[in-house]
């Protein structure tokens, strides 16, 4: 494992390759959609009339816990906009 040093320009370069994506929790993503959180257990949920394979899937990230990407949120809300163009 690599340690890195701030101060060093080849560290600044290794860390800023680095992309994490962020996990928001049900709430945010309640926040940014302005759904309910029954809307959007119905849209992941293939067996729901509300089904939406376009919406993005929660991860799963421990016993009780998920969290979605917020990338895919964000590109998500932004078809939805491109879509109100058409």
């Amino acid at each position: 494992m690599q340690i890195l040093d701030p101060n060093t320009q080849q560290n600044a370069s290794t860390a800023s390759t680095l992309q994490i994506p962020r996990m928001i929790p049900l709430k945010q993503v309640m926040h940014y959609t302005a759904l309910s959180s029954t809307t959007i257990y119905e849209m992941v949920n293939k067996k729901s009339d509300r089904y939406d394979p376009t919406f993005p899937v929660q991860v799963k990230l421990s016993k009780g816990r998920v969290a979605w990407v917020e990338s895919e949120v964000a590109d998500w809300i932004e078809s939805k906009m491109a879509d109100r163009i058409h």
